[in-house]
């Protein structure tokens, strides 16, 4: 995954690694190794200003990451499988949005990551998840062979 604005890459073997590498690629050195999840990095995603990234792991849990300090600042540890999807909201990155093969969507507010919102509709486990351009709404995708539009704010 690359970041738009900066010269960053994200580098990650899906379902090896329980950890990433952030490469610069003005030198193509690894500057920081991702070490924190104790299973498989299944899912990232940089936030709009580029100082955060998140990850979603095997292990059930959500991590963002400062990328300018080099450090976890937070662990969200509710989901009760793994975690399939980790977003940003596309604006600001006030908001993360989670999904996860426990069939829920989860809404995170910063600062502190605190839960707003949890969606429950699937029967099966949500494979995927979308934001809308407008970050009025939320596509998922399930096991359970349906689609949903969600609009979080109602």
């Amino acid at each position: 995954m690359f970041l738009k604005t900066h010269h960053f890459i994200l580098f990650h073997f899906r379902g090896m690694d329980s950890f990433g590498r952030v490469w610069d690629l003005r030198t193509g050195r690894c500057i920081w190794f991702l070490n924190g999840h104790q299973n498989s990095v299944l899912t990232i995603c940089f936030s709009p200003n580029g100082y955060q990234l998140a990850t979603g792991s095997a292990d059930n849990t959500v991590k963002v990451w400062d990328l300018r300090r080099q450090k976890c600042e937070y662990t969200i540890s509710v989901h009760t499988n793994l975690v399939s999807r980790v977003l940003f909201e596309k604006t600001n990155g006030e908001y993360l949005v989670t999904t996860s093969y426990d069939n829920s969507l989860k809404v995170w507010s910063h600062p502190g990551w605190t839960p707003i919102q949890t969606l429950c509709g699937h029967s099966g486990k949500v494979m995927g998840a979308d934001i809308s351009n407008d970050d009025k709404y939320i596509a998922t995708a399930s096991f359970d062979r349906t689609f949903k539009l969600w609009s979080p704010e109602s």
